[in-house]
């Protein structure tokens, strides 16, 4: 047998190794998604509750030693390698060799596609199926009526109007970059009361990462990014200050196993609302505000803008930074193309109603304050 032969040989067995590793790792990937989606008190038993907590603990330990997010980095390496297969396969044109090399590169991309949705699956993706957040916290999710959104809306007013004063009088003169830093370092110790109340919470230290090509973010929209693979919580550090903090607490309930945006951002509320920080609190009730309002005004204009009236003129200038920001540099193209991909990401992953699941996150916090009339 020739040199070439045995050189053609080994190559088609290599490729056909990583093609049916490949297939088990996708098998096994959609295996357990099947078990998971008909079994949810398994899921939270074996794996949001046993498996889980200590791989993520493992990985969130190792992206804490890095003051630089690991998920950009794994992009970045991603990028470069995409870029030297395909200057390798324009060189392999010219030694005709083009065949065997799209063939090579084609079999790399499965299995790295397979490993991914193997990890994805694996690392965090089953809690999806896990038992929904109302339950574990012991809230009332129902039906309820304009009026109760109203008075819930109502509340968060008034206690962000509290706040945004008391913020407004300890405001410090350190500059925005301090202010992010100090946002980012200490965004998980909101949770450490919570777990002292609810086990499904931890109180371990959890290092957010500010992205440093945040600009991507801002384009298509994006506020943050849990990353599977390192378990780091990553947030876009360009939108308004105010609202960091809740999307820094948004991201870590995602690495406690939180997957639903609508139950995160619940979680993330509680965070604020227990932070010392009373910027962190003040972000908390600000979100809250945002999305409640939001949901009044479709069921009720003319009760929206009665109760907005209540809004101090604090509260109302920073929702007109915000807006301002978002309007200046958001991109509707980018936009409409990164919000198709996170829909259908949701749906793929037991949230069927895709992005309108963000509008739920407004049930509980009116089961919360219909709970003993207090938010």
């Amino acid at each position: 047998m020739s040199n070439n032969s045995t050189k053609n040989s080994i190559f088609k067995k290599r490729n056909m190794v990583l093609l049916v590793i490949s297939a088990v790792l996708v098998l096994l990937s959609r295996l357990a998604k099947r078990i998971g989606f008909n079994n949810p008190f398994l899921v939270e038993k074996y794996f949001s509750r046993g498996l889980y907590p200590v791989s993520s603990k493992i990985q969130t330990s190792i992206a804490n030693l890095f003051p630089f997010s690991l998920y950009e980095l794994v992009i970045i390496v991603l990028v470069a390698y995409g870029l030297y297969r395909i200057v390798r396969l324009i060189r392999s044109v010219k030694k005709k060799e083009f065949a065997r090399e799209i063939l090579s590169f084609a079999t790399v991309v499965i299995l790295l596609s397979s490993i991914g949705i193997f990890l994805f699956q694996f690392l965090w993706s089953l809690n999806n199926y896990r038992l929904p957040l109302k339950d574990q916290l012991g809230l009332n999710v129902k039906e309820t009526s304009v009026e109760d959104l109203a008075k819930t809306y109502e509340a968060l007013i008034l206690k962000a109007n509290d706040l945004r004063n008391v913020l407004s009088n300890v405001q410090d003169t350190a500059s925005d970059k301090t202010r992010i830093k100090h946002i980012l370092e200490t965004a998980w110790e909101g949770y450490r009361p919570l777990s002292e109340k609810y086990d499904l919470f931890h109180a371990n230290r959890v290092r957010v990462k500010g992205l440093l090509f945040s600009r991507i973010q801002t384009i298509s929209g994006y506020t943050g990014v849990y990353s599977f693979i390192s378990g780091e919580p990553n947030i876009n550090i360009e939108p308004p200050l105010v609202t960091l903090p809740h999307t820094a607490c948004h991201e870590i309930a995602h690495q406690m196993g939180i997957t639903f945006e609508d139950e995160a951002n619940y979680a993330a509320f509680l965070s604020c609302k227990n932070h010392p920080d009373i910027l962190f609190q003040y972000s908390g009730y600000l979100s809250a505000i945002t999305y409640t309002g939001n949901a009044l005004y479709r069921q009720s204009p003319e009760l929206y803008r009665e109760v907005s009236s209540l809004l101090s003129d604090s509260i109302k200038s920073d929702q007109n930074e915000i807006r301002e920001f978002w309007d200046r540099h958001q991109k509707e193209t980018a936009s409409k193309i990164a919000d198709k991909v996170n829909e259908t990401y949701l749906k793929s992953n037991n949230q069927p109603s895709g992005m309108q699941s963000y509008g739920k996150f407004v049930d509980l916090l009116i089961a919360d304050h219909l709970e003993d009339n207090s938010i």
